[in-house]
């Protein structure tokens, strides 16, 4: 671990000394992973060096807005999929992730080469499962992997365009819940510097504007809730219906409107692939839980897959491992 300030400065030499660089965001790419991405590549940019970001998900998988970001950024930066990665991958290639730290929950989990090439910039606890890396930058008390990245292109005085401060503030946006959590100080102020380059709320908000079908799909999620001790809600989708991820996350995070500790929504993703998303206020420690399901995250949000489970076995293995202990200073 290092501080941010080592992590520039690291970053733009190892950058400079690179072919090319290849910066990774999660499966299941959200606006934090999206928004930061092109961040990195904004900087790489800067530093005259060729750059991609590798996006592997499915177009249908992809949450409407951050189609529209994917879209718009191509205009100016390389977005590809695996496949088309694999066609132009040349040798001395750094990998950055971002958002991410996991080896399995990237697509390129298999390319990655020996540590002194691998960046990790990510807000989530590490665990069995990180990425072996040389230079890392993870810090679980920052709101978001967009803030990080804000805070390097500010240090590094680059210009943040209007597009750009739109597509950091989403992730952000996400992150905390539209700034309702985890949102500190530091995080406000890197709103307002976002701000001062041109983002705008309205423009973001927009992002985020539901499809009419999938948000029914999540009022039904949410109207399957269910209390269970210590003030926590948990959804447990239909055995039969299959949800995205991005849903399961809404679901979760529209619970903590009630006066709850924390939320837990489990449904299938895919066949035979069981997907759990957990948010919290700030008394439960969600990443901890999912750590215990094989999982990740931070205190206030985290999720985890399970293979070969049904959403009622997965309901069952998360309430044995919600104890009174997973509340923070309990």
């Amino acid at each position: 671990m290092q501080d941010i300030k080592n992590l520039k400065i690291n970053m733009e030499q190892k950058i400079l000394e690179s072919s090319k660089v290849v910066i990774v965001p999660h499966n299941n790419i959200d606006f934090d992973a999206i928004g930061s991405a092109i961040g990195l590549s904004l900087i790489t940019k800067k530093l005259k060096k060729a750059s991609c970001i590798v996006v592997n998900d499915p177009i249908y998988k992809i949450d409407h807005g951050v189609q529209l970001i994917i879209e718009e950024a191509k205009k100016e930066f390389s977005i590809i999929n695996r496949e088309k990665y694999l066609e132009q991958a040349v040798s001395d290639e750094l990998f950055i992730l971002t958002d991410v730290n996991k080896s399995y929950l990237i697509s390129l989990e298999d390319k990655l080469p020996n540590n002194e090439n691998v960046i990790i910039i990510d807000h989530h606890a590490t665990d069995d499962n990180t990425v072996d890396s040389s230079i890392k930058y993870i810090d679980t008390s920052v709101s978001s992997a967009s803030e990080i990245v804000t805070k390097i292109l500010c240090m590094s005085k680059i210009k943040i365009q209007q597009e750009i401060a739109n597509y950091l503030l989403a992730g952000i946006y996400l992150d905390t819940n539209k700034l309702s959590k985890n949102a500190s100080s530091e995080t406000m102020r890197i709103v307002a510097k976002l701000m001062e380059c041109g983002a705008n709320l309205n423009t973001v908000t927009d992002f985020f504007t539901e499809d009419f079908i999938s948000d029914r799909r999540v009022q039904e999620l949410v109207n399957r809730a269910k209390m269970i001790n210590l003030s926590i809600a948990i959804v447990s989708a239909d055995e039969e219906e299959e949800y995205t991820r991005e849903e399961l996350a809404k679901a979760a995070d529209y619970l903590l409107k009630y006066k709850v500790d924390a939320s837990f929504a489990i449904g299938n993703i895919d066949d035979h692939i069981v997907s759990i998303s957990a948010r919290s206020k700030e008394r439960v420690d969600v990443g901890q839980v999912m750590q215990q399901l094989e999982g990740g995250g931070n205190q206030y949000s985290g999720a985890t897959k399970l293979k070969d489970c049904t959403v009622e076995e997965a309901t069952k293995r998360l309430k044995k491992v919600i104890k009174p202990s997973c509340y923070i200073n309990s």
